[in-house]
C-alpha cells in the first residue's frame, strides 16, 4: 500500500467499494485494483468531474477487466472519492 494519505485512500475504496471482480475483503487480494489508483489521484487534483472519473472506473472495467461496466456503481464510488478527497485536502 502507498505511503501517500491520498493514494491509499482511494486504493482503499476501489478495494472495499468498487471491487468490480468481486475480491472484496480477500487479504491476499487487496492490491488487486492498486495499479487504477494514480490515475484517479491524478483526476482528482485536477478537480475532475465526477462523470470523468466514472468513466474512467468504468472504461477500467470494460477494457481492462473485460467485464460489463456497472454505471452506477462507478457513479456511486466516483461521489465517494470526490468526497473523501475534499476532506483530506
Amino acid at each position: 500500500m502507498s505511503s501517500n494519505p491520498n493514494l491509499q485512500m482511494i486504493q482503499i475504496v476501489l478495494h472495499w467499494a468498487w471491487d468490480p471482480i468481486g475480491v472484496r475483503g480477500i487479504e491476499e487480494a487487496a492490491d488487486e485494483y492498486d495499479m487504477y489508483a494514480p490515475q484517479v489521484l491524478k483526476l482528482l487534483e485536477a478537480d475532475a468531474p465526477t462523470d470523468a472519473i466514472a468513466t474512467y472506473l468504468a472504461i477500467v472495467v470494460r477494457d481492462r477487466i473485460e467485464l460489463p461496466s456497472k454505471p452506477d456503481r462507478d457513479r456511486d464510488v466516483a461521489a465517494m472519492l470526490r468526497q473523501l478527497y475534499a476532506i483530506g485536502r
